[in-house]
């Protein structure tokens, strides 16, 4: 089985571009190994334009904003125990017409 991840599909491009590859061979070469699970067009011609400007890597550079927020199971019990607290509560049963 062929590993379609993005990043694999980053080194095969890099590896392409490198050879000289055009970003439109790229993408016809990688959409027959890829199929459906290959990357858009045009997300393949902008990382090709990357490695031609020197970029080496090909893991997503940091991007600002809000952190994603794994749902470990501490943080799920501290969730749930809270909304079992405010659901629980007589106010709140009394809103949602609940005995």
């Amino acid at each position: 089985m062929m590993d379609s991840s993005r990043s694999a599909q980053r080194a095969v491009m890099q590896f392409l571009r490198a050879e000289g590859e055009h970003a439109s061979k790229i993408y016809s070469r990688m959409k027959e190994v890829y199929g459906e699970q290959c990357l858009a067009r045009c997300t393949i011609f902008r990382w090709c334009q990357r490695y031609e400007a020197g970029r080496v890597n090909i893991i997503d550079l940091p991007r600002p904003g809000r952190r994603t927020l794994l749902p470990t199971v501490p943080r799920f019990l501290l969730w749930m125990s809270s909304y079992v607290r405010i659901v629980g509560s007589p106010h709140v049963k009394l809103l949602l017409n609940c005995r």
